[in-house]
């Protein structure tokens, strides 16, 4: 079953609309029927079911793994009809009646009785996937039809197809076994009373931090790791920056779950601490402060944070710290790499990734490809590619190769925009990229990369190297009068100059004529003018190579004297 859903969920993701519509019928009765029985609403069940199915079709490329599609369909359903729960089940109160002041804290405590029951709810699923293993497999399915999904022992009968005086003598014999695990539950009680009264010392406001900073130097870590909150909009942790200090040393860290950040920040530590802060309220407050005054940070004994600087005081409400995902360390699999080099293979690459989301997962990314004698970094869509080489990444060469979501891969390019030197360590499906004072992981895109190695042309017909100042300078007049639509325009090439042309529906006309340095051979190519514009702005040296192995094949854009960089465009029909 599961590799039938994966196939499906591959025809879907390439666009087979029927596909879906197979997937859509496969489920929609076992999810219908599972909402039915919680809302104990026939047509309210139907109205989740089609969100489901909704939300299923707008998210199913970030489904990581497609073998547990049907509990990440089964999560979606639940969440959506939770959501239903708690829509029809808010009590209204008029303005006049609500206490503005405490309503802060009244977010606060929620905050906390969530984190206390997702603790729990953690520990007796625990317990329960501990007790079902207790038993033996026929006893374990009518136990979990019979509690989890409601079903009567006549019902559980005409569904597994055995006799109703069965079903009945495996429940009495399920939970006969069970009772001798009874110092199971009392050790999950222990653990969730403990998880209780842990929450309950953050509420009472067991805290305490007391913290000094530079405005400046708070300000810039505050927006790099702002950048990371405001990934996602998912409450609490996701938009927030945690604070840490300990000894001397103070990090900041920040994630939206993909993505996660640790940054030192020079500062002074009067007291030790952690604390959960708001991202954007935090860095919006220090923005407005002038840079010359010193900003302090300390934590009040009501979970608020109190910020001060000169004669201002801003207080703001904090959260404590256990759900917060902190970013790895580095591993033993780890090398450093030049931190030009890096940005380098970065800059001569990701101009060719896709500017929105694209449908194949695998394009949304960097991908290095890590060979004995040199690593491959390469980025494409389907019209163009880049492909950079830089040094081998010697401690990975017995792994595969990795994607890195473009949002990463700019925050790379941001972050250690000064680095001399870049660490970087492979955590399983994580990445990590590291200097002195930062460390940032990502989540590598889990999908596997088109063998790009093969469309690049081997033996070009046509061969020309022309200066890149003068053909970007003609390719950028020519373009003003091209079609707005497609921005076509047309080489004409010889072994002595390059004509470069529109082609336009429209009466216009321009053209203009280069000379070459070299060439071998002719041809009359089509084009998007942006794309070999923004290619040549990537290429370094003064001199380009353009390679043409006929009208329909792709065309191949080198720099002179160096191997190290290939950008490949497909070329456009022309009308005439």
């Amino acid at each position: 079953m599961r590799s039938s859903d994966v196939k499906l969920i591959q025809f879907i993701l390439a666009g087979d609309e029927d596909a879906f519509a197979n997937l859509v019928k496969k489920y929609q009765k076992q999810i219908h029927t599972y909402l039915w029985r919680k809302t104990k609403d026939f047509h309210i069940a139907e109205d989740i079911t089609q969100e489901t199915f909704l939300q299923v079709s707008q998210k199913l490329e970030t489904l990581q793994d497609p073998t547990q599609f049907k509990r990440w369909l089964y999560q979606i359903a639940n969440r959506l009809c939770i959501a239903w729960f708690r829509k029809n089940q808010l009590q209204v109160r008029s303005l006049e009646e609500t206490d503005i002041t405490g309503i802060e804290t009244e977010a606060y405590s929620r905050f906390v009785a969530a984190e206390y029951a997702k603790t729990t709810a953690e520990v007796q699923r625990d317990l329960v996937e501990k007790l079902l293993a207790k038993l033996k497999r026929n006893d374990r399915t009518v136990l979990t039809l019979h509690y989890f999904e409601d079903m009567t022992s006549s019902e559980i009968s005409e569904f597994v197809g055995v006799s109703e005086n069965t079903i009945k003598s495996r429940l009495r014999r399920a939970r006969q076994r069970l009772k001798k695990y009874e110092f199971m539950i009392q050790e999950a009680l222990d653990i969730t009373i403990e998880a209780e009264h842990h929450s309950q010392k953050h509420v009472n406001g067991d805290l305490g931090m007391k913290l000094t900073f530079e405005r400046d130097e708070l300000l810039d870590s505050l927006q790099v790791l702002q950048r990371v909150a405001s990934g996602r909009s998912t409450p609490p942790i996701p938009s927030n920056v945690l604070i840490h200090a300990e000894g001397s040393t103070i990090e900041c860290m920040a994630t939206d779950m993909e993505i996660g950040i640790r940054m030192k920040v020079d500062g002074t530590v009067k007291e030790a601490g952690t604390i959960l802060v708001p991202a954007e309220k935090l860095t919006d407050i220090v923005k407005a402060w002038p840079a010359e005054k010193p900003v302090d940070l300390a934590t009040t004994t009501d979970g608020q944070v109190e910020i001060t600087s000169g004669g201002e005081v801003y207080k703001i409400l904090g959260h404590p710290n256990e759900a917060f995902s902190q970013p790895p360390t580095v591993g033993a699999e780890a090398f450093a790499i030049d931190g030009e080099v890096l940005r380098s293979v970065i800059h001569k690459t990701k101009f060719a990734a896709p500017r929105k989301k694209a449908r194949q997962t695998c394009l949304n990314g960097l991908y290095f490809n890590l060979l004995e004698d040199r690593t491959e970094v390469v980025a494409a869509d389907t019209i163009q590619i880049a492909l950079a080489h830089c040094e081998p990444f010697k401690p990975f060469q017995d792994s595969d190769g990795f994607i890195v979501p473009l949002k990463a891969v700019k925050e790379i390019e941001r972050t250690f925009a000064n680095s001399p030197e870049v660490i970087i360590s492979r955590l399983k499906n994580q990445i990590l990229f590291a200097d002195e004072y930062t460390t940032l992981t990502a989540q590598l895109i889990n999908a596997e990369y088109p063998p790009y190695e093969k469309i690049i042309p081997v033996s070009p017909e046509v061969r020309t190297v022309v200066p890149k100042a003068p053909i970007l300078r003609a390719l950028r007049k020519v373009a003003l009068v091209s079609d707005p639509k497609t921005f076509k325009v047309c080489l004409e090439i010889d072994e002595k100059q390059i004509r470069v042309s529109a082609e336009t529906p429209e009466p216009d006309e321009a053209h203009e004529t280069l000379a070459v340095e070299s060439g071998t051979g002719g041809i009359r190519i089509g084009l998007d003018a942006r794309m070999l514009i923004e290619t040549l702005t990537h290429i370094e040296t003064e001199s380009v190579s353009l390679e043409f192995s006929g009208v329909l094949n792709p065309i191949v854009v080198k720099p002179i004297g160096t191997d190290e960089h290939i950008c490949l465009i497909m070329p456009m029909l022309l009308e005439s």
